[in-house]
């Protein structure tokens, strides 16, 4: 074999080790990208009942015990949200003390987690008690007709009115709707999804 078949040789043998370096380059920058789309693992099954698409809230005036406040206030953290209007029942209660109990759980990450109780013709010593009781609650009145208009947002559609009542609701950092729970959750399943939540976030 003459030198220039040699040189001929081992450039070839040099050009065939570099396209499979490339390639091993490739297939390790694109295995995750790939894993994304194609790996979807059963424990990403929520317990809630989920708003697909996820729905953005308006902005609502509140009146706090220290003054009006507005619920854009409270974007870059995740909102558990308890509504009643008239009357706090049994199962209004059992929510508060529930979103209460369930942001404890979170541990450090607590601190991203406001446990709202949003009320309309609600006595003031009756929403004072609660918030009292259940503290660190935040406990806001809402005018009538703007609470009603406003809750419109949380409505599950094609859910009878029974399924629609005594339920608590998950809004994002970036005031988007994102689930709602019956009064009658499993705390345990809950604390679940909601851990979920909170480690894929970027925000909040």
């Amino acid at each position: 074999m003459t030198d220039q078949d040699k040189n001929a040789a081992k450039n070839a043998k040099t050009q065939f080790w570099n396209r499979v370096q490339m390639i091993m380059v490739f297939a390790v920058f694109a295995a995750p990208v790939a894993g994304a789309f194609l790996y979807k693992p059963s424990s990403f099954n929520n317990y809630g009942d989920l708003y697909v698409p996820a729905r953005q809230v308006e902005n609502l005036q509140m009146q706090g015990k220290n003054g009006a406040v507005e619920l854009d206030s409270f974007r870059r953290q995740w909102v558990m949200l308890v509504i009643a209007d008239g009357n706090c029942s049994k199962e209004c209660e059992d929510n508060i003390l529930k979103v209460r109990q369930l942001r404890f759980m979170q541990n450090n990450n607590m601190v991203r987690i406001r446990t709202v109780f949003m009320h309309t013709n609600l006595s003031a010593a009756v929403a004072a008690d609660l918030a009292a009781k259940y503290t660190p609650i935040e406990s806001y009145a809402v005018d009538k007709i703007a609470f009603d208009q406003w809750t419109r947002v949380l409505e599950i559609e094609d859910a009878p009115i029974e399924a629609q009542q005594n339920r608590f609701y998950i809004i994002d950092p970036a005031g988007n709707l994102m689930m709602s729970y019956p009064a009658t959750a499993d705390p345990s399943a809950i604390k679940k999804d909601i851990k979920r939540l909170l480690k894929t976030s970027q925000i909040g």
